[in-house]
């Protein structure tokens, strides 16, 4: 019997994340390949696998499938219904979350344990697939403190958006290591960062926000959600943000998008 290879990416290794993808299946790795740089993941060289310091307490790797037939329909049968968060949803299984993207994709995890899974259905919507992976990070990183909001980067810092309007692209602030981890790279954080919000109603006018609103806003719009609502590490970065940044709500009608390579064709 010949040994099975895995192959393991790490999401920005640059900053030590302990967060990592893995592959068993090469050709199902492949459909990936472009897609995992722009969410920020590098390829761990074969021999430095053996490295990685694999523990419970600071460790998460997801392993990725092709879904089996079962897991399939499980993920084409859930009752979405009920649930707030459009083809999104959320459930507790004993000591495990069920995260399901419907018709995409399911995640079995748990904050107490090194590997979790994910079973992929398709690999064709990729506004999903981000949608996906923009949840594993948000939940593996939820102990670090390290938070995620949908959204787009700017000169000054970050626009917070909804996830459709974003396309499902996101920001992760992390406040320990001074670092804003976007689609373009990581940016320090600078004394001056601005959080912007974008409103259809004002024109041709910039309002700041109070502390208490930014607080507020920022709550509600992060890439992390749970039916038990925030952990401590999430709540303390998330006040620590709207302590040292300043918001701004901005006209809608001014804000001009960042144009991706694929539209600009």
């Amino acid at each position: 019997m010949s040994e099975v290879k895995f192959s393991y990416y790490q999401f920005q290794k640059k900053l030590g994340y302990q967060v990592y993808l893995r592959f068993e299946d090469f050709e199902f790795e492949n459909l990936f390949t472009d897609f995992l740089q722009t969410m920020g993941f590098d390829k761990v060289e074969r021999n430095k696998v053996k490295e990685i310091p694999f523990d419970k307490k600071n460790t998460r790797v997801l392993k990725i499938v092709k879904a089996s037939p079962r897991v399939a329909r499980q993920i084409d049968t859930s009752n979405f219904g009920s649930d707030h968060f459009g083809a999104e949803s959320l459930s507790p299984m004993g000591s495990y979350n069920v995260y399901k993207y419907r018709n995409v994709g399911m995640m079995i995890f748990g904050e107490g344990n090194l590997l979790w899974e994910l079973g992929i259905k398709s690999t064709h919507d990729h506004m999903a697939l981000r949608a996906i992976f923009t949840r594993f990070l948000s939940f593996a990183l939820v102990h670090t403190g390290v938070v995620g909001f949908w959204g787009v980067p700017v000169e000054e810092g970050f626009v917070v958006m909804t996830p459709n309007k974003s396309q499902y692209e996101s920001v992760f602030v992390d406040l320990n290591q001074n670092a804003l981890i976007t689609q373009d790279g990581i940016k320090n954080i600078d004394c001056e960062l601005q959080i912007l919000r974008l409103d259809s109603t004002i024109r041709d006018k910039v309002i700041g926000m109070k502390k208490e609103a930014l607080l507020s806003f920022l709550s509600t719009n992060t890439c992390y959600f749970s039916y038990s609502g925030f952990e401590r590490e999430l709540k303390n970065t998330i006040f620590e943000l709207a302590q040292v940044a300043q918001g701004f709500i901005y006209p809608e009608e001014n804000y001009k998008p960042r144009i991706s390579e694929s539209q600009a064709i």
